[in-house]
């Protein structure tokens, strides 16, 4: 069985926004136990953009590794 989302009754904070629809909490019933968690439009989007800033942060890292790496070897073969 899929997991399943809905509307959480629960009263949204105030908001004149035009998105003001990510603030909605969702509740999202995990399967295949009856597990629940409470869930932002917003908050997941800012969670993408932390992941988009790690893998930026991640990548970088790994080129300047990769670059060290290459010095390394070439020294332990000299």
């Amino acid at each position: 069985m899929a997991d399943t989302f809905k509307k959480a009754v629960v009263e949204a904070p105030a908001s004149s926004a035009v998105d003001a629809w990510k603030d909605v909490l969702v509740e999202k019933e995990h399967q295949p136990e009856k597990h629940k968690s409470n869930l932002t439009y917003r908050n997941m989007e800012q969670e993408v953009e932390s992941i988009d800033t790690n893998i930026t942060f991640l990548t970088d890292k790994k080129t300047v590794l990769e670059a060290e790496m290459v010095k390394v070897k070439a020294t332990a073969e000299a």
